[in-house]
Formats: C-alpha cells, structure tokens, sequence
C-alpha cells in the first residue's frame, strides 16, 4: 500500500482487504474492495460511530458496526472527495458485498447489509474454453521442454523458467480439482498420492467459522498434470537446498526476497528460495508468470491466451470428485464396519 494510505490506520483490515484482493476475480473488485474498507475507516473515524480504527477487526466487522457505517455511507456522509450527496442503491450492493468479503478473509461470520431481490445466475462452465486451457497448458509444456530439456543443465533453473514450470503445474492441478488460492498453499507433499495419480484438497469456503471442519476432497489427475507435477518437483527439489523448516508445502517460492518493509536502521529478513508460497504470492506469481507466457506463445499453434487471473481460471473448470473424507475419523462408524467385516470373515471362513 501507499505511503498515507487510510488503511495504514488499521493493520489487520489492511491485512484482510490483502486477502480479499487475492481472490478477487477482477481488477474492478479489488478497487472496490480498497475503496470501501478505507471508506469504512472513515467511518470510524465519524463522531456518530461507536467505535473507532483502535478497535478490533471482529468489533468493526460485526453486524452493529456495520449497521452505523452503512446508514453513514449511504447518506454520503463518508465520501473522500466531492459534494455531500447519498450513494446509490447500486453503490449500497456493492457496499455490502465487499463487507462480506471482508469478513470472510478474517474468518467472520458474514453479514450481508443488503441482500439482493434476484440474485444473478450463475454462470454454467464453458467446457469449451476448459478444453482449450487444457490444451493451452500443454503447449506450454512443450515450449518449456524444447527450452529446457527439462534438465539443470538444460537451465530448469534459469532465465526465469522455474516460475514457469510452477505456474505449469499450478493451473494443471486447478483444473483438475478447482483449488482456490488459500487451498493450493496450504497443499503439503503428502497430499499428493505416491504416483501422483490423485490429490487431496482441504476445503476453505468463504465464510465458514473457526469451529467448521470442511470435508477433505481427492481428485484423479490427468496425465498432464502428472507430468507437470514431476518437473515442479524436480526444480522444487533443488530449490529447498537451504531451507530446512516447514519444508513440506508444496507451492514454494523460487527464489529469495525479503520480509517487506523495515525501520530505516534495520536489516530485512531475508527468506531463501523454497518457502512456502501464501495466498498473495501465488495469486501474484501466477500472474507474472502467465503474462510472460501469453507474450513468448501469441501466435504458436495451439495456444489460446490463458486468464491472468488465477480466480478467473478457477470458474471454468467443472472438476470431479473422486471422494469426500471427514474431516476427523468417525470412531463409533469405524466400529461398525470393523464388526460387519469381522462377520462377514467368520461367515466366508464357514463357506470355505
């Protein structure tokens, strides 16, 4: 954010319109996203709101709050530049969608301020364009390899082509499996099958509280993807060289940067290559990477420009679920079954 920002104000709301923005499915929403947040700090800040920007995120989040800043918006009371004019309706909606994802990204329970009289359709998955990311993906595949020749001497490691092997293989497992940005990081090794034949996804809805327990969900990967997944593990592989902590995510970074901004007399913490990657910095890598690849590809047989977005991709894949697993084992069930087995057994040893 920029210097004097009004959201420099409140760090944990800055911290989720960061969230928010990371999944948001266009440019259009994330600037709506920061203009109502700092429009809702305005609003602390009003003599008539009860609470102000040293209170709590929960706090200014909660229906209450939300209720005083809304009437005050509305009013046009909180308005950065111009007349005291109200807001319209439609700038009313908005309002209230971008509060809700707010208070999904710090995992609060959602408040809509207004709710819609017919909410829009959603739109069906263009099997079409999912095709055509597929086959865009293995294109892709292919120019890294003629490149590389997937080999270190080959230069996996160099000239930029690390992040595109990871982008590679990050938009092969999104789509076959519909991985939002916070699922894909918290991905660990072991989630993938020894062959890479399937993954296990934790589901995150948007909204769901502390206490909820989502199912755990295991996709069959293509063939694509499989392959895909090798490479990223090869030039994973040679990435965690230096790193030894938490060194079992699966998305890493591929090379080294520092912790962001520090007091002019400090040193920045540096952080080697192969950490693991957080929900803004896949959203950000896959972007960069995805902008390179649509410039170097324009044109070649069988590309089709793929979204930069990674949320964008996500809606046009329609991906099957091979099983749900509870979230946490079900002992009395285990029971049962383990009884039914033990009796089916002695009935099958008196058939033999």
């Amino acid at each position: 954010m920029k210097r004097g920002d009004e959201l420099d104000a409140m760090p944990e709301l800055a911290a989720a319109v960061e969230e928010a923005c990371s999944e948001a499915p266009s440019e259009a929403r994330e600037r709506q996203i920061r203009a109502h947040a700092r429009e809702l700090v305005r609003g602390l800040r009003h003599p008539d709101h009860p609470l102000t920007t040293e209170a709590g995120l929960e706090g200014v989040l909660a229906e209450e709050s939300l209720r005083v800043y809304e009437r005050l918006a509305v009013a046009g009371e909180l308005r950065a530049r111009g007349e005291l004019r109200p807001t319209s309706e439609r700038t009313a909606l908005v309002r209230s969608d971008v509060m809700v994802m707010l208070q999904r990204a710090a995992g609060l329970p959602a408040v809509h301020l207004r709710v819609r009289e017919v909410l829009p359709l959603k739109t069906p998955v263009d099997h079409g364009r999912q095709g055509r990311f597929r086959a865009s993906l293995e294109t892709l595949s292919d120019y890294i390899g003629r490149r590389t020749h997937w080999t270190v001497e080959g230069g996996i490691l160099a000239r930029g082509y690390p992040r595109w092997v990871r982008m590679l293989a990050l938009a092969s497992v999104v789509l076959d499996t519909g991985a939002r940005v916070g699922e894909l990081c918290a991905m660990r090794l072991d989630d993938l099958s020894p062959g890479l034949e399937e993954v296990r996804v934790r589901r995150r809805p948007q909204g769901a509280g502390p206490a909820y327990q989502p199912p755990t969900e295991v996709f069959v990967l293509a063939a694509a993807t499989r392959a895909a997944l090798q490479r990223w593990l090869q030039v994973r592989r040679l990435l965690m060289r230096e790193v030894t902590g938490a060194a079992d995510y699966l998305w890493v970074s591929v090379r080294g940067n520092h912790g962001g901004v520090v007091e002019e007399d400090e040193e920045p913490e540096y952080r080697a290559a192969g950490t693991a990657l957080q929900p803004r910095g896949v959203g950000r890598a896959y972007s960069a990477a995805v902008a390179r690849v649509n410039i170097d590809l324009g044109g070649e047989v069988g590309w089709s420009p793929l979204p930069e977005r990674m949320e964008q991709l996500r809606r046009g894949v329609k991906p099957a679920v091979v099983l749900v697993a509870p979230p946490v084992p079900d002992a009395e069930k285990a029971a049962r079954l383990l009884h039914a087995v033990e009796v089916a057994g002695r009935d099958l040893a008196g058939l033999l």
